[in-house]
């Protein structure tokens, strides 16, 4: 593997029996990951202009429509990566737990005008709820409308809207319904099952982040490319990640490392697709 940096080549070599061991932590909630080291060692000037037997500048071979998109479906992906790592991180160091899904009745497939719809509905929710906070994402259904997912603290019994004390499940629905029109539209408390029911089940605070995340990368390729790809209340303070650099082969590290604390519960575990890394999620159970 080789790049360029600043105008010198690199090349890389995966360190044999050497990975990185990274933790995060927070509310309980604890992802461990293992990933192999790579040594990147200086090769010296990038190769410059090439010239034939003549003298003659030769032009580099342009790189074909399919590299091109190929390159740009990573770097999509690698971006959708990290939002969805940020997305999950916030809504648990949040300690959110009610889960809230707003829905348009017609066909609203404008990305722009939802994402203008949901942040007058958010500045309404912070004005009838002081301390509302919140974490969302966007998704693409079926039919083509878009929809939000949104992860927040567990909402009062009763709130005042419009000088009127009303219980506060429905207080999403009427300010979403008078920004998007009278019945075009639902706040559904506990989020929406894909068969449009409302869930029955609370979710546990790691499966939420992931839940509300995952669509992220469902919907990357969709986003235009400079869009953000969540929304978030300002001011949540995410940890650090902990790293330690070990020997060994994965499985010894596994073995070592991957463990599960008493009360608590694997929320999900994985080794990666060519058997070179591994992920650990664990939950305290409450």
């Amino acid at each position: 593997m080789e790049r360029i940096v600043d105008g010198i080549l690199f090349e890389g070599k995966r360190v044999a029996n050497c990975f990185d061991v990274k933790t995060w932590s927070a509310n309980g909630v604890m992802e461990r990951s293992i990933r192999p080291v790579m040594e990147w060692t200086e090769l010296g000037p990038a190769p410059g202009p090439l010239f034939d037997l003549f003298g003659n500048l030769m032009e580099p071979t342009p790189a074909s429509d399919a590299e091109l998109e190929e390159k740009r479906q990573r770097k999509l992906q690698q971006s959708a990566m990290r939002a969805k790592t940020m997305c999950r991180r916030v809504i648990i160091t949040e300690g959110f737990d009610e889960l809230l899904t707003l829905t348009y009745r017609e066909n609203q497939t404008d990305r722009d005008l939802c994402k203008a719809h949901f942040k007058e509905w958010y500045r309404r929710m912070k004005r009838a709820l002081k301390t509302f906070r919140f974490c969302a994402s966007f998704e693409v259904q079926q039919r083509g409308a878009m929809h939000i997912h949104i992860a927040t603290h567990k909402l009062p019994e009763h709130a005042h809207y419009k000088g009127v004390k009303i219980k506060a499940w429905q207080l999403g629905t009427r300010i979403w319904r008078d920004i998007v029109g009278a019945d075009n539209g639902l706040c559904f408390v506990g989020g929406k099952s894909k068969f449009g029911k409302g869930r029955r089940k609370n979710m546990s605070l790691a499966k939420m982040a992931s839940y509300v995340s995952k669509y992220i990368m469902k919907d990357y390729e969709n986003a235009p490319e400079q869009s953000n790809r969540y929304s978030r209340s300002n001011g949540t303070v995410v940890g650090e990640v902990h790293t330690m650099r070990l020997n060994g082969s994965l499985l010894d590290l596994m073995v070592v490392t991957f463990e599960c604390g008493e009360g608590d519960v694997i929320v999900s575990h994985r080794v990666g697709r060519f058997g070179d890394s591994a992920w650990l999620c664990t939950e305290a159970v409450t």
